[in-house]
């Protein structure tokens, strides 16, 4: 975009700061204006980069980063921080491989503390920084800026609990109160912000908790969250300045329902309607929550919770449908699986929707309650595997490891759609023990591929091979045929089997099916340490079974957001990179091709 497309604004902290207090409004406008017309064609977070213009603009006027420490909570509301830190040039880099990041990243800026990409971290790293300025004695500042529903994360609310009682932290809370998170907010300290008497309501909670508390009306008043901000800063105990916002400000198709711009891919700004192309094909997450829908019908007992991503499981129909059965949590992973143990407890098949990015945040509830009582809880986790360009946070490639160390957790990966939906319905129709049935981020092929006859035992051997077998996990299936077709090419017979039940693992099975003297190749879209491979050499070691093996998935290092063949590439797992190995693992594989 030219630079006259919109008003020009200060692109760096010390030109905001040289700018009269009256001129910021104006700036504000123009900052709206690029985010609007840029995040339109780009896609990315727009509600609520457009709440926090102007509390991003008062914050650098009053501030003096880096050496006063501003750190946003989650990291998705940060595009005006990064406009007025240089950064305008690299948003036509939003939503690209090794472009701009979504959030706050260190890597591009001294500006941004911390790397930023999950909800309700700020408070408590912010308490760590003051404390540690507060131990060599340096007057500078600590900024935390919260909201857009990440305030009632478990991990918020310790850290607020703690920083209210530490009277002597130099600490600033920003409260950006849009009453939105991803979905509208829900849950009691809603009660608290919002209401005629919300400014007395909200100074009784704070102050209750320690902290010196200040209010704005008006968030998008400039000069008042200026004048707001300018005396927090002067004193030397934490505050909390509360500022209303609206989600989506300026962008008038938000209006009403800004969680639907939320995060959005490229849309018509006036429409606010999708302007790319539809990608074809449902998601996994369509098809799944269709079946509930379905099995919902004919059975009272299903209910499913979620925390506060309704849209990502594509649950908004359910939410119309059943609306005192399926129960948005807020962002409060640990809540949602807590409670969903609670209804196992009295005879409900309760089934809790997340990305696997957060079900993290919930280990100790999936191990303490959920398996230690081996409740038949399920959670389906959406988004396994590459998650987009999101973040290196939230690839889902994690889970595989560690639910395979809990006693009585089961572990699902269906490889197509239909597999998917028939795993959901046998799970509900009689569900014990605790269960995670895995779907990736990714459409469903238009022709998905052969997957054989799945046994009981949870893998199904989808092709014969007499020289050796490339073991596929969930959606890596795809690969595992390209592969075959490639070795092929090279005399190699490789037959193809295909795992579904990751745990418990189908080690009987494989015992028979895993000769002496073969080749196998595993396939996963998870990290390498405790996946599919570990699971696998377990087994034949075990069965003392001699066998040569290349295992292939994410080795011990974040893989940055990316489309699902930019990641595979960089992982070093797209078909070509997996074909190398098996090359350079066996020479005369290669050595028969060119022969």
């Amino acid at each position: 975009m030219a630079n006259n497309a919109c008003k020009p604004f200060a692109t760096s902290p010390t030109e905001l700061k040289a700018l009269p207090v009256a001129a910021l409004a104006s700036q504000a406008d123009a900052i709206r204006h690029f985010l609007i017309e840029k995040i339109s064609a780009t896609g990315g977070h727009i509600g609520a980069n457009l709440s926090v213009v102007e509390m991003t603009l008062a914050i650098h006027y009053v501030f003096d980063s880096p050496r006063d420490k501003i750190i946003f909570d989650t990291g998705h509301q940060g595009y005006t921080h990064k406009l007025v830190t240089g950064r305008m040039p690299a948003f036509d880099s939003l939503n690209t491989y090794r472009g701009m990041s979504r959030f706050i990243a260190r890597e591009e800026s001294e500006h941004d503390t911390i790397d930023a990409s999950h909800a309700g971290t700020s408070i408590s790293l912010s308490s760590g920084i003051a404390s540690a300025l507060r131990s060599r004695d340096e007057t500078a500042s600590t900024v935390a800026v919260i909201g857009d529903g990440s305030l009632v994360e478990g991990m918020a609310f310790e850290a607020l609990n703690f920083a209210g009682s530490a009277q002597d932290l130099k600490l600033v809370l920003v409260l950006n109160d849009n009453e939105m998170a991803i979905a509208p907010s829900v849950g009691g300290v809603r009660n608290v912000t919002t209401g005629k008497d919300w400014q007395q309501k909200s100074r009784h909670f704070f102050e209750g908790l320690g902290y010196q508390y200040i209010a704005v009306a008006d968030g998008h008043d400039v000069e008042a969250v200026v004048k707001a901000l300018e005396a927090a800063k002067q004193l030397a105990r934490p505050c909390v300045v509360h500022l209303k916002t609206e989600k989506g400000r300026g962008l008038a198709c938000a209006a009403g329902h800004p969680y639907k711009l939320h995060f959005s891919m490229p849309f018509d700004p006036v429409t606010g309607q999708g302007a790319a192309p539809t990608v074809a094909g449902k998601t996994y997450a369509v098809v799944l929550a269709e079946k509930l829908e379905s099995l919902m019908q004919k059975d009272g007992d299903i209910e499913v919770i979620t925390p506060a991503t309704p849209y990502a499981s594509s649950l908004d129909k359910l939410f119309l449908t059943y609306p005192d059965r399926v129960i948005d949590v807020g962002m409060a992973e640990q809540h949602a699986v807590g409670m969903a143990c609670g209804l196992a407890l009295e005879g409900k098949k309760p089934v809790v929707c997340m990305q696997t990015t957060f079900m993290q945040r919930a280990f100790d509830q999936l191990l303490h309650d959920a398996c230690y009582m081996d409740l038949p809880v399920t959670v389906l986790g959406v988004r396994a595997g590459f998650a987009g360009y999101d973040g290196s946070t939230h690839h889902g490639l994690y889970d595989i490891p560690y639910l395979r160390s809990f006693p009585n957790m089961q572990i699902i990966y269906p490889a197509n759609s239909a597999e998917a939906e028939q795993v959901l319905a046998q799970r509900l129709a009689a569900p014990k023990g605790p269960m995670v049935i895995l779907h990736p981020y990714e459409p469903i092929l238009a022709t998905e591929p052969a997957i054989g006859q799945m046994e009981p035992c949870g893998l199904s051997v989808a092709a014969e091979g007499q020289d050796g077998y490339l073991i596929a996990l969930g959606n890596t299936l795809a690969s595992a045929w390209e592969l075959k077709s490639k070795l092929q090419q090279s005399g190699k017979d490789f037959g193809i089997i295909c795992i579904q039940s990751i745990k418990p693992f189908p080690e009987a099975r494989l015992k028979e099916l895993l000769l002496p003297g073969m080749d196998i190749v595993t396939l996963e879209e998870s990290v390498l340490a405790g996946g599919l491979g570990t699971a696998v050499l377990e087994t034949l070691s075990d069965a003392d079974i001699r066998v040569r093996i290349l295992r292939t998935g994410v080795n011990d290092a974040f893989v940055r957001p990316g489309s699902k063949q930019e990641c595979s590439q960089e992982a070093g797992i797209s078909v070509a990179q997996i074909y190398e190995q098996i090359g350079q693992r066996w020479p005369e594989y290669l050595e028969t091709t060119h022969g």
